[in-house]
């Protein structure tokens, strides 16, 4: 079956000027009708074709005024009545029938906002959302405006029915601020906690408001609060707003999948033309080529292959952390020895700057890590330390116990990070003014790494600045 809009509107310019937009904005196809008699017609004929919605005109040259969307109300076709006229009368039909808004021709903006409306009461068909109220009228009335936007519908008529519908996990929750059992903030709380989701939206409405119910259901999990009585007009816009935020943050999820599945997947194919090239260079090292020109470049070659190779497994390491293909394989270790052979790795690069490294760790320190992805996390804090440092400096390792954690510091005695940089200071490809001391290159992805390795852990990664200057980084690793 074919989906497309009905337009019912006897100017042809306007008629096609919106045909045009609901393809260009939203690939809609739409049928025209330029009066009551075509309008019958399309709708009469057996055809493949579904009107998921109409855009009806109030006043045709061969009906009375209103028989556009009498004719779509009789089909069960969602109407937007687009008119330049305004009837109070029809404007309070929205509690019935199937009319989804009544908008005016104003301008270019109205048209813009027809076709938003049309795909948003396509889209809504995808979403539940739920009413929490005890007042069988009141969810009547309710459950009327949703379903005319096209949304599917859940009742419940008090917190505890209403926690089991969360289990058919709708996308939003329409919550009265009184219940029988439970206030409606306290319901909303209990929602936030039980039902995480990164989507859901949640409306606070009540008839018996005072001053501070709004801040009560906003400050518990409520996105949005609306008094009774409605104006119709307000509670649709408002629902479908609600609505075009869950489909934005999904789409956003989706394209941040997809650009972690490429970067995974570039990363990947990059590595052995890489790795062939590092080997070439080794080998060709390897011949004592007296030429100093040619030996310089090889040495070029060489460490930009270093580089490259270091970049291609960070950008393999966050595409799998945001993919939640990071798995753990955490066993009792003691840190200390960790510590100490991370230390001796990077020892070489602290003495090209004269960089004095002074450990501060007890006789032992056991806790259950990932031994490999706790050592990732070191040698980023003290490569960066390193790298950051001016020559002839000290940075500090400390290990310190506490009651339920331990609390790992590195500290060096850099330039520090600016204040109006720490907010960004571990979201990935973020680069920070300073550059490094020595020319060692920085893509802006460890610290993004080293922050997803320690939520993984339970634990948590921080910066201070140090006393008497430089960068003081400290991770939190739970007994």
């Amino acid at each position: 079956m074919t989906e497309k809009v009905l337009i019912i509107e006897d100017s042809v310019a306007e008629a096609q000027a919106l045909a045009h937009q609901l393809m260009e904005d939203y690939h809609f196809p739409s049928d025209v009708a330029h009066c009551l008699k075509d309008a019958e017609a399309l709708l009469n004929q057996t055809t493949d074709t579904i009107y998921v919605s109409a855009v009806v005109d109030l006043h045709l040259p061969d009906g009375k005024v209103g028989a556009a969307f009498e004719l779509t109300n009789q089909f069960k076709i969602p109407a937007i009545v687009f008119t330049g006229q305004l009837n109070s009368e029809l404007r309070k039909r929205f509690t019935s029938d199937y009319l989804a808004d009544f908008v005016f021709k104003t301008g270019e903006h109205d048209f813009k906002y027809v076709c938003w409306l049309v795909n948003r009461l396509y889209h809504n068909r995808d979403l539940k959302v739920l009413i929490v109220d005890d007042s069988i009228s009141a969810r009547l009335t309710l459950k009327t405006l949703i379903t005319h936007q096209g949304f599917q519908v859940l009742e419940a008529e008090d917190g505890k029915s209403a926690m089991l519908q969360m289990e058919c996990n709708p996308d939003i929750v329409v919550v009265d601020l009184f219940l029988p059992d439970i206030l409606g903030y306290e319901l909303c709380r209990k929602i936030q906690r039980d039902f995480t989701s990164d989507y859901r939206q949640l409306i606070g409405v009540s008839s018996k408001a005072d001053e501070n119910s709004s801040v009560l259901l906003l400050k518990n999990g409520c996105h949005d609060f609306i008094p009774r009585p409605f104006n119709f007009e307000e509670f649709n816009s408002r629902l479908n707003q609600r609505a075009e935020y869950i489909d934005n943050t999904k789409e956003l999820h989706r394209l941040n999948q997809e650009k972690n599945r490429f970067l995974g997947m570039a990363a990947h194919d990059l590595r052995n033309p890489a790795a062939a090239i590092h080997h070439a260079a080794n080998r060709l090292k390897s011949l004592n080529i007296e030429n100093s020109k040619v030996k310089r470049a090889l040495e070029i070659i060489h460490k930009s292959c270093d580089s490259i190779q270091i970049l291609l497994n960070d950008l393999l390491d966050i595409s799998a952390i945001e993919t939640g293909k990071l798995v753990l394989n955490k066993n009792t270790f003691n840190l200390c020895p960790i510590i100490e052979e991370r230390v001796q790795h990077h020892q070489i690069h602290a003495n090209s700057k004269n960089i004095a490294i002074r450990l501060e760790l007890p006789e032992s320190a056991m806790v259950d890590i990932d031994s490999p992805r706790m050592s990732q996390v070191i040698d980023n804090l003290l490569s960066n330390a390193i790298k950051y440092s001016p020559k002839n400096s000290q940075t500090t390792i400390r290990l310190e116990k506490e009651s339920k954690h331990l609390t790992l510091s590195v500290i060096d005695q850099g330039p520090g990070i600016k204040k109006e940089d720490i907010e960004s200071l571990f979201t990935a490809f973020t680069r920070l003014g300073h550059k490094t001391t020595g020319g060692e290159s920085s893509h802006g992805l460890g610290l993004a790494i080293c922050i997803r390795i320690m939520h993984a852990h339970g634990g948590s990664i921080d910066y201070r600045d140090a006393e008497g200057g430089g960068s003081h980084f400290y991770i939190k690793i739970p007994k």
